[in-house]
């Protein structure tokens, strides 16, 4: 069935496209399209591999003409062919346009618990088809996902709650009721961890959040404290990559409030470390927890965070720590100027002095995170330097102690989690008996955007993968 279906595309190629008919016979070149159905896509196809051939011809005639007139015509000629060829070959690179979309890679130990998940999520036994024309791009796909989020992305209605804090900090989180229940049985709630700078309001949160209620689970989302602007802070102190101690307080809240509930927790990006995090810290805290997902985490923190001070990963280290700022910018009264007397009052009274250790100056300067861990992260904790905040807020030394199932998928092409990190999960998964790896070849950060042509579809490989996973797992126990 497979081999009638590639040669009755490869029939149609030849009809549609004439001059694609030289390719025909190639299928390691045209494996990417040909499963494009499409004629006006053939076309363009089309006329995309007449102006491949026709750029290299005009240059091979335009070097024959050199070596017999030297006219300043036919010198212009030569470098614009030059500079045509040379464009249309990045353009082929950078878009992986010649690459092949493939099924996921999973890693694991091999045993019966982790098949068994596995055989029941389509996502992971299927190709993931990003969009053809710049899905294959992990810069792009995490561009897309950094600037505009999802497509129509739904805006579902939560409450939120505080926890005030004895340090003077007030931590937030929004509670979201499921849409669809099945008979009188408790649903299960689902405990979310979001990624750097962000909380319950971001595009990405709020698709996976509508995702999720619509199927029937109850969401529970953490505000990473200073992500909200129009929530001031109470104290001079903001979130971190690995602290804890405010998703605790969330899931301790929630799990009181729904005590006949199941729970599941999943993080994105530095929430995947705080959840693998809280895991592993206290192993009792996994009695209730039927399963955990992380999504495009770093693991190590040093490893992956080095690479961002070096080549064209500065930009994304740049944009990173500019978007800090720009989260840092309605609490910058509260962290640095002079604190309110509320602040100092016996009741409320601060574990550290209040502002007299941050650098406003080199926080007001930074062009890169390292600046900002500098001049302010380290300091809420008493670390001597940012090296030494990076190298306490990772998880690769203390995701071994986690034991119940859990799912880590990270991509390839992810442009601010290097693929030299993969080794941790790597080795993890293959000793531990209920923990799965899986990469997929594109991706980017936390884009994984489906669909067929160009416009991505609403939800995206994320959400697939980890409502398969988290059903998969509760069947299974």
């Amino acid at each position: 069935m497979q081999t009638k279906t590639c040669n009755s595309k490869r029939f149609f190629l030849r009809r549609a496209c004439p001059m694609s008919s030289f390719f025909a016979n190639q299928q390691h070149f045209l494996r990417p399209f040909l499963y494009l159905g499409d004629a006006s896509v053939m076309h363009l196809f089309d006329v995309f591999y007449r102006f491949c051939i026709f750029v290299p011809l005009v240059l091979c005639i335009t070097v024959a003409c050199s070596f017999i007139c030297d006219a300043q015509l036919v010198k212009m000629l030569v470098a614009l062919s030059v500079i045509c060829c040379s464009f249309i070959l990045l353009f082929l690179k950078f878009l992986n346009l010649l690459d092949s979309p493939s099924t996921p890679r999973l890693h694991h130990s091999g045993s019966f618990f982790v098949k068994r998940v596995i055989s029941k999520c389509p996502s992971l036994n299927q190709i993931y088809q990003p969009p053809k024309v710049w899905g294959m791009c992990g810069h792009i796909q995490t561009a897309i996902y950094g600037k505009l989020g999802r497509w129509n992305c739904p805006r579902p209605n939560g409450v939120r709650q505080e926890i005030k804090f004895p340090s003077g900090e007030t931590a937030t989180f929004d509670i979201f009721e499921p849409l669809n229940v099945n008979g009188s049985k408790e649903c299960c709630t689902i405990l979310c961890c979001p990624g750097i700078c962000n909380s319950s309001e971001k595009k990405y949160v709020r698709t996976f959040v509508q995702f999720c209620i619509f199927r029937g689970y109850r969401v529970a989302v953490l505000n990473h404290i200073g992500s909200l602007p129009n929530v001031k802070l109470t104290s001079p102190r903001i979130f971190t990559y690995g602290d804890t101690k405010y998703f605790t307080a969330m899931v301790n809240f929630v799990m009181k409030a729904f005590p006949n509930s199941q729970f599941v927790v999943v993080g994105f990006s530095m929430g995947g470390n705080i959840a693998c995090r809280y895991l592993a810290e206290d192993p009792s805290r996994q009695l209730p927890i039927k399963c955990a997902v992380s999504l495009c985490q770093g693991y190590d923190a040093v490893r992956s965070t080095t690479p961002l001070t070096k080549g064209y990963r500065r930009i994304y280290n740049y944009m990173v720590a500019a978007n800090f700022k720009k989260v840092l910018k309605p609490h910058w009264k509260e962290l640095f100027q002079e604190q309110p007397n509320d602040f100092n009052s016996n009741e409320n009274k601060p574990t550290f002095a209040v502002g007299s250790e941050f650098d406003e100056e080199k926080v007001k300067r930074a062009t890169t995170m390292q600046e900002i861990e500098d001049g302010l992260l380290r300091h809420f904790d008493g670390h001597s330097s940012a090296l030494d905040y990076i190298q306490d807020s990772g998880c690769a030394h203390l995701i071994k102690n986690i034991s119940l199932p859990i799912l880590l998928l990270n991509a390839e092409d992810d442009p601010l989690i290097v693929k030299d990190v993969h080794d941790v999960p790597h080795h993890y998964s293959c000793k531990q008996d209920k923990a799965l790896f899986v990469t997929t070849k594109h991706g980017g950060h936390l884009g994984f955007y489906k669909g067929k042509w160009y416009r991505p579809d609403d939800t995206t490989l994320l959400e697939d993968v980890v409502l398969e996973y988290i059903e998969a797992v509760l069947q299974e126990s």
